[in-house]
């Protein structure tokens, strides 16, 4: 991929929450990097949503067909953040256009049409980046850290919940997501992509998944609930809960739990913590308070990211560093990360999971 020379110009299909929230994203990088990256045009099929959005930006344009923005030869990478079902569409048209991408998660319906959308990406000589945000949070870093330590000993378990209130109301309103037609399933595709990704990034890769689902709300085929038994390489185990409830004020969230020989940790934020940990033979668990959290954090990731340093005061904010990725990436000054290649992996886990669930046997991962 030849680097972008100059200011990054960018352009957001679909101006709904996520749309909404990388403009932000990019604004506070633009901001702190000398507008290295500017949002110049939004499509939506709302135009009006459109408008607004573009209202952010200086000399912005709104529009309500995505293909303009394809087309548009002054752009130079497009983030596509509309419903699952038109992803691989959008990406196969602006990866022929020469664009650079930005995909939010899952990739696609199928993990076949995010794999086309991988080959289409390197065929077109295209930075393509998936939207696996929880690579960035603060207290996964630092757990995935903390289990690596040779005093920790052999992991030997995981658990992970995954809840939120059922996202078509409340502050993840997107009534989309209750449409088989719009989406690529339920709680475990469209939001527990993050939680495959996220266990196997922390911990390493499956061997294979035994899955159970349930439909509650009632929508052919979006479940609200899944369970799964993830086997990992390296001989230890994982069960992840991915649930969509109907508490609207309960905070969407998460917990972890690890098991190592020496080491206990525990996690009931999917940020900045605190995290709760017992260590060989003490008798009594210990807190990290966020301000430790953040700064192990710190050390980690500037450590890993230098180019991260400018949003040095939004470390706390995992989308900040997302797209502060992508915008660096383009300028050459790191790789795409993560790469498509993560959310097609994450989405055959996924695909995996359900064919469990569908014949009540486990999936074997290693062919």
């Amino acid at each position: 991929m030849k680097p972008v020379s100059g200011q990054v110009r960018v352009g957001i299909i679909g101006a709904g929450l996520i749309g909404q929230n990388h403009s932000r994203q990019l604004r506070e990088c633009a901001d702190r990097s000398d507008g290295s990256v500017r949002v110049a045009a939004i499509a939506d099929l709302e135009l009006e949503r459109a408008q607004q959005l573009a209202a952010r930006w200086l000399g912005a344009r709104a529009s309500r067909e995505p293909r303009e923005l394809i087309d548009d030869p002054n752009l130079d990478a497009l983030y596509i953040c509309t419903p699952t079902s038109s992803h691989c569409e959008l990406f196969m048209a602006a990866a022929r256009a020469g664009k650079h991408l930005f995909c939010e998660k899952p990739l696609a319906m199928t993990a076949a049409d995010a794999a086309q959308m991988e080959r289409a990406a390197r065929e077109g000589a295209v930075a393509a980046q998936v939207g696996l945000v929880l690579r960035f949070s603060p207290v996964y870093t630092v757990i995935r850290a903390m289990a690596a330590e040779p005093a920790a000993g052999k992991l030997l378990a995981i658990t992970l919940r995954d809840d939120q209130d059922f996202p078509i109301r409340g502050s993840h309103a997107s009534a989309w997501r209750n449409d088989p037609r719009l989406t690529a399933g339920g709680t475990l595709i469209e939001h527990s992509v993050h939680d495959f990704d996220l266990l196997t990034w922390m911990f390493g890769p499956l061997t294979s998944i035994y899955c159970r689902t349930r439909n509650v709300n009632g929508a052919s085929n979006v479940e609200d609930y899944g369970v799964a038994d993830l086997e990992f390489a390296a001989g230890f185990h994982a069960q992840l809960m991915s649930v969509w409830h109907r508490m609207i004020a309960r905070i969407s969230n998460r917990r972890i739990e690890v098991f190592c020989e020496n080491l206990y940790i525990a996690c009931d934020y999917d940020t900045i913590g605190p995290i709760v940990v017992q260590r060989g033979n003490e008798a009594r668990e210990e807190t990290i308070p966020k301000t430790e959290v953040m700064r192990r954090f710190e050390e980690i990731i500037l450590a890993e990211r230098p180019y991260l340093s400018p949003l040095r005061d939004r470390l706390a904010i995992p989308y900040a560093l997302e797209d502060a990725t992508f915008v660096a990436a383009l300028r050459g000054e790191c790789d795409i990360y993560p790469a498509i290649s993560a959310g097609v992996a994450a989405q055959r886990m996924v695909e995996a999971a359900y064919d469990s669930a569908r014949r009540g046997v486990p999936v074997d991962l290693t062919d």
